[in-house]
């Protein structure tokens, strides 16, 4: 019995990678943004990744809604 599918049917494909992708970003970018913070280091670079942040959290929400509206197209 031969498939096309990845021996490892549990490792995330399509949109749903992209998501884990972006929450792993997004983790570790907020640690930085924290860290630089309680430091109370004055990095220039910290603006700019305040803006990332945000943007990475917007597109977030629109991966997810996606996938979201996949998954019940899918059930239907």
């Amino acid at each position: 019995m031969s498939t096309s599918r990845s021996v490892n049917r549990f490792e995330p494909r399509g949109e749903r990678r992209e998501l884990l992708r972006l929450i792993r970003r997004i983790q570790a970018l907020t640690l930085e943004i924290n860290t630089l913070r309680q430091h109370a280091e004055a990095d220039p670079t910290l603006p700019a990744k305040e803006r990332t942040l945000e943007q990475l959290r917007w597109r977030l929400a629109v991966i997810a809604r996606r996938a979201a509206a996949n998954d019940v197209g899918a059930a239907a």
